[in-house]
């Protein structure tokens, strides 16, 4: 079983100025719905969430408006036939240095606990340096996409998988290598 973790803003959803505060404002990127199906399909794969939301530590958004808003992508991705991810967040100000915030790996350590997975056979998904940080702090295998922040970093390490345009390309080179690995008739 592989482990997909990928970060929120800009991997799943538009990376927009500020924070989303709203379902409302949720919005999903082009076919991240699929590449989620794809990534979690008959090769028996799981997926987890994990995402800073300092605007919930800032006073911005309550805890009932992030569970809401994590209901609707949760929802969304069971109608795409998605099994509902385990979603993890960390609340905290980036000042308070905390365990869970990444590029600390904390919720990467909690995800790999969760599924009973380790680190050899989890990848991180992001859209920024502090994600990459965080799975290779966890020793986890870190992959880059373009459709949030944009610029891809330097080295991402030595478990660094690359980058790419967005979550469904990703997503494509999953599948050509799992592919160019099944054993044939």
């Amino acid at each position: 079983m592989m482990l997909t973790i990928l970060d929120r803003d800009g991997v799943l959803n538009v990376n927009r100025p500020g924070h989303v505060l709203t379902t409302g404002q949720w919005r999903w990127l082009p076919g991240a719905l699929d590449a989620c199906r794809r990534l979690s399909g008959s090769s028996g794969g799981r997926l987890a969430v994990v995402t800073n939301q300092a605007a919930v530590g800032r006073g911005l958004l309550p805890p009932s408006g992030l569970a809401a808003i994590h209901r609707r992508m949760t929802d969304d991705l069971a109608r795409a036939g998605v099994a509902r991810p385990l979603v993890l967040h960390c609340p905290h100000r980036p000042e308070a240095r905390c365990w869970c915030r990444k590029p600390a790996p904390g919720m990467v350590h909690a995800a790999m606990a969760w599924f009973g997975v380790d680190a050899e056979r989890t990848v991180v998904v992001g859209d920024h340096l502090s994600d990459l940080r965080a799975a290779r702090a966890a020793g986890c295998w870190g992959a880059h996409v373009r459709s949030g922040r944009g610029v891809a970093p330097g080295s991402g390490g030595p478990r660094y998988l690359g980058s790419f345009r967005d979550l469904s390309a990703y997503a494509d080179t999953v599948e050509q290598r799992r592919t160019a690995h099944a054993p044939r008739p």
